[in-house]
C-alpha cells in the first residue's frame, strides 16, 4: 500500500531562511504567530523530533537535509517549499551560528576568514555533510535540480527581502488559493524581520525552549548573541575578504547563474 503524500517540506540548506519562511507560511495559513514554541507545533523540525515521534503528524515538516528518496518520510512527500540563498550570506550567517551554539567570542576579520576558508574548500560548512545535508550545491540541486513527483515552490531569500508580498502570494497560491489580500498583508506583516526579533526577546525573557531559546545557550544570548542576527542581504559580499569573495563565486557560479544571482 503506498503512504499517503501528506508532508509539505519546508526545505533549505541551513541559515538561507527557513524560520522566516515557516513564520510566514504559519502565519498566512494558520494565522498569527506569537513564538517560536507554537511555530514548533504547526511545523515541527525533523531534526528535533526525529521522524518517529513525528509519526502520524501530516502537513509542514521543516528539513534541511539534501532531498533522496532514503530519506525519512520521503515517500509521503505532497509538496516542497525550498528556500535558497546566496552562498556567501550563507556562509556569514553560518558563522555566526556556530560561535552562537559554541558560545564562542572570537568574531575576528581572522576567525571569520578561517571559516571561509573552511566553506569554500568544502563547498558548504563540513558539519552539515555529515548530517545528510550535502555540500550548499548538492542541497539545492537535490531539491531544485531534478524532476519530483511532487511539486516544489522555489523561493530566493533575496525575493522575501526585497518583495514579501508577491512571495506571500506564490505560497498562497500552492497552500491556500483563497487568501484574500488582506491575509497576506497581515502574514507578510506579522513576519516582519523586527517582528521576529521582539518574540525572540520575548521567547528568551520567558525561557520558552524552541527555536530562539535553549539553556544551553544561555551563556551565548546573555553576551547578546542572537538567532535572529541580521537578515541583511549581501553581507557576505561585504565582509568576505576580496579574494575569498572572489573564489566563492567562482566554485559556485553555474548554480550562482542558474538561479540570477547577478555576481556569478
Amino acid at each position: 500500500m503506498a503512504a499517503a503524500r501528506d508532508i509539505i517540506w519546508i526545505a533549505s540548506y541551513p541559515k538561507s531562511g527557513n524560520t522566516w519562511l515557516r513564520f510566514l507560511v504559519c502565519n498566512l495559513l494558520y494565522g498569527r504567530q506569537d513564538s517560536a514554541e507554537g511555530l514548533n507545533l504547526l511545523a515541527p523540525d525533523i531534526h528535533e523530533m526525529g521522524a518517529e515521534r513525528l509519526g502520524a503528524h501530516a502537513g509542514l515538516v521543516k528539513t534541511h537535509w539534501a532531498f533522496t528518496n532514503e530519506m525519512p518520510m520521503a515517500a509521503r512527500t505532497a509538496a516542497v517549499i525550498y528556500v535558497v540563498r546566496h552562498p556567501a550570506d550563507v556562509l556569514v550567517s553560518n558563522y555566526h551560528y556556530a560561535s552562537r551554539s559554541a558560545g564562542v567570542a572570537d568574531a575576528s576579520r581572522e576567525a571569520l576568514e578561517r571559516y571561509a576558508e573552511r566553506f569554500i574548500q568544502s563547498r558548504g560548512d563540513p558539519r552539515w555533510a555529515t548530517l545528510g545535508m550535502g555540500t550548499w550545491e548538492g542541497n539545492v540541486r537535490s531539491w531544485l535540480g531534478q524532476k519530483h513527483a511532487f511539486p516544489v515552490l522555489p523561493v530566493r531569500y533575496e525575493d522575501m527581502s526585497s518583495d514579501p508580498i508577491k512571495v506571500c502570494a506564490a505560497l498562497a497560491r500552492l497552500l491556500k488559493p483563497n487568501s484574500s489580500t488582506l491575509e497576506i498583508d497581515a502574514a507578510v506583516a506579522h513576519s516582519a524581520f523586527d517582528r521576529m526579533r521582539e518574540l525572540e526577546a520575548a521567547d528568551i525573557r520567558e525561557r520558552r525552549i524552541g527555536i530562539f531559546y535553549k539553556p544551553y545557550l544561555e551563556r551565548a544570548i546573555d553576551s547578546g548573541r542572537r538567532f535572529m542576527r541580521s537578515g541583511r542581504v549581501g553581507e557576505g559580499s561585504r565582509l568576505l575578504a576580496p579574494e575569498q569573495w572572489r573564489r566563492l563565486n567562482e566554485v559556485f557560479a553555474p548554480l550562482l547563474r542558474e538561479l540570477r544571482y547577478r555576481d556569478a
